[in-house]
């Protein structure tokens, strides 16, 4: 090893060295504290990552022996495989956040390595700046260098797009991923007064936000109702790993398990039980608490009994109400499955920035750099919530991001469009 021309062993040796020196720095100074990555300090960082990117493309463009290795195809691989090992761990352990740690998480091995917050450990800075300098260097030297004569534009361009894509990416990434915010903000239509505090995750502490959010209304669509049948002694769903259900998307329908015949002869979305001398029928009732209400129809295909009555998931207002057969078998309605569910909401600044709209999930709101996501509600009320559970995010850095992403894609693009150098045939083979 060591000797000239460098190869493999020479460029994995080196990129391991740093990753060791990465792991002392762990061990030695702790974890770099979450304030080491925000604003200004990653800011500062990327000029000097930048800056060396530089000097190094500038020393390659010199025939500097050492710089032409560092960014030659041979170093690259070293430093891709190095920061993917670093990842796989990351993927392969949980990740939680340092200021959440307490009580056994302090104590595992896992955590002691630095394995459960791997973004915050030297080893990974080192790993990510190595091959971060590297593709810099590689990128502007190419770009130093310019377009040779015997390069054609499909390889000068895509390989040009491709590489300063993922620079511009990487960059931004992960130097910005500190700088992200994100509250989680919980609004109470009930009050008629807008919210403007949230808090972060892992942490119950209220934190004041540069904007305030007025719950409107809040709307829930639910799939149709379902009817099973469970064992009651067990609540087990029947038949065992293949349970049986029947959707009641309209009525009059009917399904068949075992020598049951189930009928749902009527379907009210919005009704409330009342309860006569003997019986319990279900009836049509707009207020808040409402419940879906099927009657339902069982017939045994064996001995001819036949059971009949309401079945109801239940609210927080009215109870579950199920049908019970013999043998312990029971006909049930399981909550229905939200399909969609929306805010209406009034979004303000201190600046007197306005917007009204609507937030659903997957559809956001943008406002003054924020975007805002539908992410809960209140279950227990289901869709008679007065609750809507927001996320906000902001991520200066991720128009960046975008840009990179989209050069990558040009860069993809031009290898299919930009034309195929012609093949020339030399004079011998056309002499054969």
């Amino acid at each position: 090893m060591w000797k000239q021309p460098w190869g493999y062993r020479e460029a994995f040796a080196i990129s391991v060295a740093l990753v060791v020196i990465g792991v002392l720095f762990h061990f030695i100074l702790g974890p770099i504290p979450a304030q080491g990555f925000a604003y200004p300090f990653n800011l500062i960082g990327g000029i000097w990552v930048f800056f060396l990117s530089v000097l190094l493309a500038v020393l390659a463009r010199k025939k500097v022996r050492i710089a032409t290795f560092l960014t030659g195809y041979k170093m690259s691989i070293a430093a891709i495989a190095t920061l993917m090992a670093v990842s796989i761990i990351m993927g392969l352990t949980k990740q939680i956040e340092l200021s959440a740690a307490s009580g056994e998480d302090l104590k595992m091995l896992v955590h002691t390595l630095g394995f459960s917050h791997i973004l915050s450990t030297w080893y990974f800075l080192v790993s990510y700046l190595l091959l971060l300098i590297l593709l810099g260097g590689a990128t502007f030297a190419f770009i130093l260098r310019g377009r040779k004569r015997n390069m054609t534009w499909r390889r000068y361009v895509s390989f040009l797009l491709n590489h300063l894509g993922l620079y511009i990416a990487l960059f931004a990434g992960v130097l910005g991923a500190h700088d992200l915010k994100r509250f989680r903000m919980q609004v109470d239509a009930s009050t008629n007064m807008p919210e403007w505090r949230g808090t972060k995750d892992f942490s119950s502490e209220l934190y004041e936000l540069p904007l305030a959010i007025e719950l409107e209304a809040f709307e829930l669509e639910e799939y149709p109702p379902k009817l099973m049948i469970i064992d009651s002694r067990t609540g087990e769903t029947l038949p065992s790993g293949h349970p049986w259900h029947l959707s009641v998307e309209e009525t009059p329908s009917s399904g068949r398990t075992g020598a049951w015949k189930v009928e749902a002869l009527e379907y009210l979305p919005y009704s409330s039980p009342v309860v006569s001398k003997d019986s319990i029928h279900f009836v049509e009732f707009g207020s808040t608490g409402a419940v879906h209400g099927v009657k339902v129809r069982a017939t045994n295909s064996s001995t001819g009994e036949e059971v009949n009555g309401w079945v109801t998931s239940g609210s927080y207002l009215i109870p579950f109400r199920g049908l019970s057969l013999p043998d312990s078998l029971s006909i049930v309605m399981p909550d229905p499955e939200p399909k969609q569910f929306r805010s209406k909401v009034s979004i303000y600044s201190p600046g007197g920035g306005y917007v009204k709209g609507e937030i659903s999930v997957n559809h956001p709101i943008k406002f003054e750099g924020w975007h805002i996501y539908q992410l809960s509600y209140d279950q227990e009320m289901g869709r008679w919530s007065n609750v809507s559970v927001f996320e906000l995010v902001k991520d200066p850095w991720m128009p960046f991001v975008y840009v990179g992403l989209l050069l990558m894609l040009l860069g993809a693009v031009c290898l299919f469009i930009l034309p195929q150098p012609t093949y020339v045939p030399s004079s011998k083979e056309n002499e054969l």
